[in-house]
């Protein structure tokens, strides 16, 4: 793995711990109650909300390949504890020290971490709402590269005759015109 991949999933892990923070602050975890939830007399129980089951499930596969590196390193156990903001933080760390993930990616069986901080990288991104680049390098069937976003409109709009593609459209003739 070269020094630029490595440095990418360095940078993805620490965005993921990033903007996984960014939406436990804005959330408390749990849905609110339903009047429909409970019978006279009762306390509700309040149910974690989606946002909160996504964080535990980053959370989760974050220790997971923690504990197989660890393993694998002999570096000994992590802190035991709760699936918290904290044992995220501090799995993103401890990955991403200096020397640290270059040994980890060298595993073939840790090389998933590539893919997985890519893909929760994208994921949390979207939930934030970070919104799109402003421009895309996309070919427009008008001949043009002039597609633009449109906050409003949720597109990228051809700036020379106003054809409307969507993000997942532009990216794919984008990759399109890579492969000829």
């Amino acid at each position: 793995m070269c020094g630029r991949c490595r440095a990418t999933v360095r940078n993805a892990l620490l965005e993921v711990d990033g903007f996984a923070s960014q939406l436990a602050r804005e959330v408390d975890g749990f849905r609110p109650p339903s009047r429909w939830s409970r019978v006279s007399g009762s306390r509700p129980k309040p149910n974690v909300s989606p946002v909160g089951e996504l964080l535990e499930k980053l959370t989760g596969g974050l220790l997971d390949f923690e504990d197989r590196a660890r393993a694998w390193l002999g570096a000994g156990e992590r802190l035991p504890g709760a699936r918290s903001a904290v044992a995220r933080s501090r799995a993103v760390g401890w990955l991403t020290e200096s020397g640290r993930l270059e040994s980890v990616l060298v595993r073939e069986d840790l090389v998933g971490l590539v893919e997985f901080a890519l893909s929760w990288r994208t994921v949390l991104e979207r939930m934030v709402g970070d919104e799109p680049p402003a421009w895309t390098p996309a070919r427009c069937s008008c001949g043009e590269r002039r597609f633009h976003w449109d906050v409003k409109a949720g597109f990228y709009v051809c700036a020379a005759c106003a054809t409307h593609v969507s993000e997942r459209e532009a990216s794919a003739r984008v990759e399109q015109e890579v492969a000829r």
